[in-house]
């Protein structure tokens, strides 16, 4: 059997941090792009945090190996192919590092750094800031994988038995209608949060599925892509602002 330890790790990835306009010190922002990786997408959710006044940073979790077709927002086939493959605690591990990145850049402001994600992307979002201990907040948009398929090398426990060691700010967005987060795990995610005492709370946004923020295809549901927009915004200024 495969281990761990066995599997050469990836060169780091590309990680283009873009930084706002003007002098002064700025807080950021370490995105976890969606399972189609680094598109059109995430970089436009980048722009926007960035004119918003956070540095934001977006890394490669697949290391130049992604999906060819980056919008495919009416076919899931290849992207689903992809998640599959993917080692879910190097693209943790990504995501993690690049917090360090985005910490060690002149004009950022190493104490208020958060980790925001999408879909798997906010799976990995979730991984890395259970991995540390000390970023200001985590968004997490719909995380796609809050018990795995299965246990293994590439997913060796489960985001909900990690919850735990979640000792950030966390904001969990859902729609109500979304089939990974059912009911009954609704209602294991709260109870957990509440049992454990993490500091994080769940929004639910009426009438959206999965993946309701993607920016067409028959996922979208623009009423709850703004509301969790504006909601997400103001959570995180509420943890990076004095």
């Amino acid at each position: 059997m495969e281990q761990p330890g066995n599997r050469p790790r990836p060169a780091d990835p590309p990680l283009g941090v873009v930084m706002p306009g003007g002098q002064g010190s700025h807080p950021g922002v370490v995105l976890g792009a969606e399972a189609y990786g680094v598109n059109p997408f995430i970089q436009g959710v980048q722009q926007r945090l960035v004119g918003l006044g956070y540095a934001a940073a977006v890394p490669d979790y697949y290391h130049g190996e992604g999906p060819r077709d980056v919008e495919a927002y009416d076919d899931f086939t290849e992207v689903i192919e992809h998640i599959g493959r993917l080692d879910f605690t190097c693209g943790a591990r990504d995501l993690a590092q690049a917090v360090d990145t985005l910490r060690a850049t002149p004009g950022v402001v190493p104490g208020r750094v958060c980790l925001w994600g999408y879909c798997t992307g906010g799976t990995l979002a979730w991984l890395a800031a259970c991995q540390r201990g000390d970023v200001a907040a985590a968004v997490l948009f719909f995380p796609s994988q809050p018990r795995f398929a299965e246990l293994g090398p590439r997913t060796p426990v489960h985001p909900m038995d990690l919850l735990w060691q979640l000792t950030c700010p966390a904001l969990f967005i859902y729609g109500d209608r979304d089939p990974v987060m059912p009911p009954e795990l609704l209602a294991d995610l709260r109870g957990r949060i509440g049992r454990w005492g993490v500091n994080a709370e769940v929004r639910l946004y009426a009438g959206a599925g999965h993946s309701f923020s993607a920016p067409r295809g028959p996922m979208r549901h623009g009423e709850a892509d703004r509301a969790a927009w504006d909601d997400a915004v103001a959570f995180l200024r509420a943890h990076t602002e004095d």
